[in-house]
């Protein structure tokens, strides 16, 4: 028999973390004619793909004027997730919305840089594969997207607090600069200039919501 701790009746169920992700992208997304969804293949993205095609087709959030959902493929995922997540893009596509698949540059690929310009691999004191193979070429594609609509996009991605220590105090540090809000989710306001605002809004679900 399982003891309950003085707190139990406190924690977040999955019908509230639902209705705060309602709120955020109600509160935020009428802002954007425009949103975009960065997505990985894992398992806080493909709930954050999951949990707005699912709240836009129940009518709990406007939707927007379009939707695109990218896929940062690394050509690095075991063949079944990468399956999956193909699956996935096929759902968004059937539900009306855009999805694409985004590449680095061939020259830029992790196999061709390796044995092609003779880099050593990555590893935790030298990631240079993350921005040039995910980060890199997401930028490039909504950087299209934006020229294509002629408009500031808001990006939506999946971070959640407790993913890491690391990530945590980063946010709690970004929250108090650059109109950093994470009352409704986790909402960041870039420069005019940029490509597009941020907002996780599944920042809240606990792991078990996911």
């Amino acid at each position: 028999m399982r003891n309950l701790s003085l707190f139990e009746a406190d924690r977040l169920t999955l019908d509230d973390a639902i209705d705060l992700s309602v709120a955020s992208l109600n509160a935020y997304g009428e802002r954007y004619p425009h949103w975009a969804i960065g997505y990985s293949g894992g398992k806080d993205s493909t709930a954050t793909v999951a949990f707005v095609l699912w709240a836009l087709a129940a009518g709990k959030v406007k939707a927007p004027q379009s939707l695109h959902v990218m896929y940062a493929d690394t050509r690095q995922e075991l063949p079944p997730l990468q399956q999956a997540a193909m699956r996935i893009l096929d759902t968004v596509r059937q539900q009306g919305h855009d999805a694409q698949v985004v590449l680095p540059a061939l020259d830029d690929r992790f196999y061709v840089y390796m044995l092609g310009r003779g880099v050593p691999a990555p590893s935790n004191t030298f990631r240079w594969c993350t921005a040039q193979i995910k980060i890199e070429p997401m930028h490039a594609a909504l950087r299209d997207l934006r020229d294509a609509t002629g408009q500031k996009l808001l990006m939506l991605t999946g971070v959640r607090l407790g993913e890491s220590a690391v990530r945590d105090a980063r946010i709690a540090m970004s929250c108090s600069k650059d109109s950093g809000e994470c009352g409704q989710g986790w909402f960041q306001v870039a420069t005019p200039e940029s490509l597009a605002d941020t907002l996780a809004p599944l920042l809240h679900w606990r792991l078990c919501h996911v």
